[in-house]
């Protein structure tokens, strides 16, 4: 009779074991995860004919405007500050404002973002400029 309830008592342990894993493994890492950037327009590593006006950037979960700092990242020199702002209508998009006089070449913006979770998001996004033919 003891081996049988320790033996039974052993599988329930188990069990109980491989469902907490499982919930850490796939339940609760959706949980916890950080703010990530979803897409962007223009999208990274896209090759444009001409210079956009703005960066739009979606997050997978809402982001405070108030807190954003993005900046252009040259090749030479300092970095160059943008403006943004967020969406109205959606809280997971911010609009960066790009200069008028946006050179050809490789575009390379640096950002860092504040999620509502508390947790920042340091990145970089890459584009290319085409030279006028």
């Amino acid at each position: 009779m003891r081996t049988a309830i320790s033996l039974r008592s052993g599988r329930e342990a188990l069990l109980v074991y491989f469902v907490i894993l499982l919930w850490f493994s796939f339940g609760l890492s959706e949980a916890v995860a950080h703010s990530r950037l979803v897409r962007s327009d223009p999208p990274a590593r896209a090759v444009l004919d001409t210079a956009p006006k703005e960066l739009k950037l979606w997050f997978n979960e809402a982001v405070e405007p108030a807190f954003a700092k993005f900046w252009i990242v040259p090749a030479q020199g300092d970095q160059i500050p943008l403006t943004s702002r967020g969406d109205t209508t959606d809280k997971r998009i911010l609009i960066v404002t790009l200069p008028n006089n946006l050179p050809a070449g490789p575009v390379n913006i640096g950002y860092h973002v504040l999620s509502v979770d508390g947790h920042t998001v340091d990145d970089k996004l890459t584009f290319t400029v085409k030279a006028p033919a």
